[in-house]
């Protein structure tokens, strides 16, 4: 898991900079950038801390288009559209790849309404 600093900060992943997390901060906006700690094994032991983003409406209206078709693909886009940080290892190892998957499905911003007869 992610450590944390003397102020409560988490520490960042390696390879990750703060001026890249502020760009991304900038680009996708301040309260969607998320750190996720992807399990590297199945007893949970170890981590990888990557970064990732919560999907917009446009990515999640191209997951959507091909989840029946090739949900393969769906994924696929779902990562290459949000993982930020260590995509290239993460995508080379299946357990990586589903645990981020996992992560970024998480992040999904769906609310559910409350429907009332009138």
């Amino acid at each position: 898991m992610s450590k944390a600093t003397e102020n409560n900060a988490p520490v960042l992943p390696e390879g990750v900079t703060p001026e890249m997390v502020k760009a991304w901060k900038e680009r996708y906006g301040e309260n969607k950038i998320k750190l996720a700690s992807l399990p590297m094994d199945d007893d949970g032991n170890q981590f990888k801390d990557v970064i990732v983003r919560v999907p917009d409406r446009k990515v999640m209206s191209e997951v959507e288009k091909w989840l029946d078709k090739s949900p393969e693909k769906a994924k696929e886009i779902m990562i290459n559209a949000c993982l930020l940080s260590h995509k290239d290892e993460v995508k080379a190892d299946d357990g990586l790849f589903f645990g981020a998957v996992d992560a970024v499905t998480k992040l999904m911003p769906i609310r559910t309404a409350i429907v009332k007869n009138l």
